[in-house]
C-alpha cells in the first residue's frame, strides 16, 4: 500500500489487489493515513468480498469491507455486479481523481448487462421498475434480488430493483425519487447490515424521506463458514428467502 501511494505522488495511477481481508482489514492504516487522508490517486482491488471464498475459513470471510471504507473520507466505493460492469469499474475508477475501492467477488454472476453498458460513478441503476417497495441492492445480491422480485410478482406484488454500485458516493436522487413513489424500501447486501449499503440508504432516508425500511444482509456477528450457497442460504440471501423477506415486511402493514 505505501508503494501504491509513492507510485501516485509521482503522477501515477497505481491499481493494487489482493484478498478482501488483508488489502481492507490488514491494510487499514495504511489505506487511512497514506492514502485517503493526502486523497492520493490509488484504486485498491479487494478480491472475493462476502462469503466468496468461505470455505478456506473465518479469516478469508470478511464482511465489514464496505464499512471499512467506507468511513474514510474522500473514498469512492465501487460494487460492480456482473462482468461487464467489473471491466467498466476499472476504467471508470482511472478517471477519478482519488482513491477508490472496487469490490469484485469470485462467484460467476449472470450477465446483466450488454457490451454497450456505460457505468456512471455515483448513479444508481433501476433493473427492473416497481410500485409496491424498492429494492437497493449491489453485486452478486443483484440477481438474487431480481429473483426475488419475480416470485413476489406471482403474488401481485411490484419491486422497484435497483442495482447500487456505487456505494460512496451513494445516489440521493434515485433513492430518494423511489422511496416516494413505493412508500417502502429494503436492501440486501452480502455484508454485514453495519455500516454497510443499508446504512448509506438509511442515512439518505432518514434525512430526506424517512419511510419504512428492512436490512436484508448478515447481523451483527461474525459469521460461520462454509460452502457458497450454504451461506447464502442460510443467511437468507438466496432469491426464495429475501422474496420470504420482502413479503413479511409488506405484511406488517396489512
Amino acid at each position: 500500500m505505501g508503494e501504491a501511494a509513492g507510485f501516485a505522488t509521482c503522477g501515477k495511477i497505481p491499481f493494487i489487489a489482493a484478498y478482501v481481508p488483508f488489502i481492507t482489514c490488514r491494510c487499514f492504516e495504511q489505506i487511512r493515513d497514506d492514502v485517503a487522508k493526502p486523497k492520493l490517486n490509488v484504486k485498491i482491488m479487494g478480491n472475493n468480498c462476502g462469503f466468496s471464498v468461505s470455505s478456506l475459513g473465518p479469516t478469508h470471510t470478511v464482511l465489514e469491507d464496505v464499512a471499512i471504507m467506507r468511513s474514510l473520507p474522500n473514498m469512492t466505493i465501487i460494487s460492480p455486479c456482473d462482468g461487464p460492469e467489473y471491466f467498466q469499474a476499472v476504467f471508470a475508477a482511472a478517471e477519478i481523481d482519488g482513491p477508490v475501492y472496487i469490490r469484485i467477488h469470485r462467484i460467476k454472476a449472470k450477465r446483466l448487462h450488454g457490451d454497450d453498458f456505460k457505468l456512471a460513478v455515483g448513479r444508481g441503476e433501476i433493473m427492473q421498475k416497481g410500485c409496491d417497495i424498492t429494492a437497493i441492492t449491489c453485486s452478486t445480491m443483484v440477481q438474487n434480488t431480481l429473483d426475488a422480485a419475480a416470485q413476489l410478482a406471482g403474488k401481485g406484488i411490484s419491486v422497484e430493483v435497483i442495482n447500487m454500485s456505487t456505494i460512496k458516493p451513494i445516489d440521493r436522487e434515485l433513492v430518494v425519487s423511489s422511496s416516494l413513489k413505493t412508500k417502502k424500501v429494503v436492501t440486501v447486501e452480502e455484508h454485514s447490515v453495519v455500516n454497510g449499503l443499508g446504512s448509506a440508504v438509511a442515512d439518505v432516508l432518514i434525512k430526506e424521506n424517512p419511510v419504512k425500511m428492512k436490512m436484508i444482509g448478515i447481523n451483527d456477528i461474525f459469521a460461520t463458514v462454509g460452502d457458497y450457497q450454504e451461506m447464502i442460504d442460510y443467511y437468507g440471501l438466496t432469491g426464495n428467502k429475501i422474496a420470504e423477506s420482502i413479503d413479511d415486511f409488506l405484511k406488517q402493514d396489512k
